[in-house]
């Protein structure tokens, strides 16, 4: 494997998090020459960026804010079964954010918020295909795309905003009928396949873990270290760059990327800056390695609000929304009430029993975008973090952005709908 001669010297680099985003950020910035050091006390993709759909959606332009959501809004929050909950206990903790998250749902601010999602999303595909051939896991990465089946017309009709957005910005997707969705997908329940969405150029990463292990074990082939620990704090360095407080001592650094998920946001108070981060907290339910023959590729069924996805540990159910924070203990009984809607959407796991059963804490700004780019306060700490439902598809070209700004300047253009001082 040959490395691109940087232009400049090569800078210690900490990384706080192995994520998919930080695995991919150290596997970018090893490939440019710098000495990466990567503290997480887990394996790397061991916490969300393992348990998700496997998509990697390059038409997911449509944020999560809208003003369709917002008017089901008082109904997510308040019917403990809806397909999002609020947990009373964190009613009041989460409600700046769900003040910012409101306003995001004005309709100049979903075209404004969609503009700046497309660059991200659109190129996701092709800056994983790159960085997975560097390390020989290329092979992980498919192109089945993102299928959305609907079950009558009406339903489809609801999606308007979405294909609007699409449209705007070049998407190419295929509507299909109920004979090509049967074709495609044989073994879902025809009822719920009066018209499907394909966005056919979506990739698809049947173990999402195995691959931020491949960029992290590429990264280390090029000399990076991953040291399994807790990080209690993080500080200016004493001329310049930053230090790491970690759990057997403080290590000085160049430069810092602060990318830890949901965990990002007690950092960047240290650091000295603002973000309005919470956790969305998403589930799933697997039914067992051989089912995940059944399907092609994922499959999004809006009326149950689940998706269905063929994962290397079988058929993944993936549903749930949860604004809970990152202290509450899981709770499995809305997934768990869905298991009888999975098995009618796919027959053939009507006698399937569930293997495992998995949380996650999904890092979500109100506007959906991530964030991506310098401190305001501390130009030698870059942030990427807050990648939402699009960790695995973002993390690539989050990568590519990092090392991009650390070394270019004139970045920084490209960066700005994701910088930080965005939050005041």
């Amino acid at each position: 494997m040959q490395t691109r001669v940087n232009e400049t010297a090569p800078l210690a680099i900490a990384i706080v998090g192995a994520g998919i985003v930080g695995c991919a950020t150290a596997f970018a910035l090893a490939l440019d020459g710098h000495r990466v050091t990567v503290f997480d006390p887990d394996l790397p993709g061991a916490g969300t960026s393992s348990g998700n759909a496997g998509g990697i959606v390059t038409g997911s332009v449509t944020p999560t804010a809208t003003p369709d959501v917002l008017r089901a809004l008082p109904s997510y929050l308040l019917d403990r079964s809806s397909p999002a909950v609020l947990r009373m206990r964190h009613s009041i903790r989460v409600l700046p954010w769900l003040v910012r998250f409101i306003r995001a749902a004005r309709p100049a601010e979903v075209d404004r918020i969609s503009a700046a999602l497309h660059p991200l999303v659109s190129q996701s595909l092709a800056a994983h295909q790159t960085l997975a051939s560097r390390c020989g896991a290329r092979s992980l990465i498919g192109q089945e795309g993102w299928l959305k089946v609907y079950g009558s017309q009406q339903e489809f009709e609801a999606t308007a905003l979405d294909r609007r957005l699409m449209d705007r910005f070049g998407v190419r997707y295929t509507i299909l009928d109920r004979n090509a969705l049967t074709d495609l997908e044989p073994n879902l329940d025809p009822s719920l396949c009066l018209v499907g969405l394909h966005q056919f150029e979506s990739g698809f990463v049947r173990n999402p873990g195995a691959l931020a292990k491949a960029y992290l074990e590429g990264a280390s082939r090029l000399g990076a270290v991953h040291l399994r620990r807790h990080v209690k704090g993080v500080a200016r360095g004493p001329q310049a760059g930053a230090t790491v407080h970690a759990e057997d001592g403080v290590r000085s650094f160049d430069r810092l990327v602060i990318a830890a998920g949901a965990w990002s946001a007690n950092l960047v108070r240290q650091v000295g800056d603002r973000v309005s981060l919470d956790t969305e907290r998403g589930y799933h339910i697997a039914f067992g390695e051989e089912t995940g023959r059944l399907l092609r590729g994922p499959v999004v069924i809006p009326r149950l609000s689940l998706v269905l996805s063929p994962m290397h540990d079988g058929v993944r159910l993936v549903s749930g929304d949860e604004l809970a924070g990152l202290k509450a203990p899981p709770n499995y009984s809305r997934i768990r009430a869905l298991i009888p809607s999975a098995r009618s959407a796919l027959p053939a796991l009507k006698d399937r029993m569930p293997v495992t059963e998995w949380m996650g804490f999904r890092p979500s700004t109100p506007d959906s975008l991530p964030v991506i780019g310098p401190s305001p306060r501390n130009p030698d700490v870059f942030y990427a973090f807050g990648h939402g439902h699009l960790g695995l598809t973002m993390a690539a070209r989050t990568a590519e952005l990092v090392r991009d700004g650390m070394t270019d300047r004139r970045s920084k253009p490209q960066l700005a709908p994701y910088l930080i001082d965005r939050f005041g």
